[in-house]
């Protein structure tokens, strides 16, 4: 039988899983070149992080789900299918709405990261731990600064 935390790790993985699918899309994609760059290099930061969560999943015995992977892979490509007000070319809306989505995913990570120290399990590394909540606060922070530098593509054309 799979235990809670098993379960919660499990769904926070596959919710890495598709984060950094789209990380590397936007760092390729995105109209700004700044913003590129940016997400960019958090991309690398986030895939040490789920690097990290593999390695606290590993001591608490257990391992990432391939359906629930898979699954949310599936489900961030499907997002990238709604039409952003263009058909036939990418909408500048797409750079603010990624960018949500990108603040939102490691605003997850964070939470879970915060919940694991309440976990309080002798297993798991509490530095390491506070260091991976820090950085997602971090990461947070500055992809707010850049979704807030895209207001400007929400005036009316």
């Amino acid at each position: 039988m799979t235990s809670v935390i098993t379960t919660y790790l499990q769904d926070h993985h596959a919710g890495s899983a598709a984060g950094t699918d789209a990380f590397r899309r936007v760092a390729d994609s995105h109209s700004d070149p700044h913003v590129r760059t940016t997400v960019g290099r958090i991309a690398e930061a986030v895939e040490e992080d789920q690097a990290a969560l593999e390695k606290i999943m590993a001591a608490l015995g257990t391992k990432p789900s391939l359906f629930k992977d898979v699954s949310a892979m599936a489900g961030e490509k499907v997002a990238r299918l709604k039409p952003n007000e263009r058909v036939t070319k990418r909408s500048p809306l797409s750079d603010v709405l990624e960018l949500e989505a990108l603040v939102l995913a490691v605003q997850g990570k964070a939470l879970g990261w915060r919940m694991l120290l309440e976990v309080q399990d002798r297993r798991i590394d509490r530095q390491l731990l506070d260091e991976l909540l820090m950085r997602a606060v971090n990461q947070r922070d500055e992809l707010e600064e850049l979704r807030l530098s895209q207001a400007v593509k929400l005036r009316e054309e």
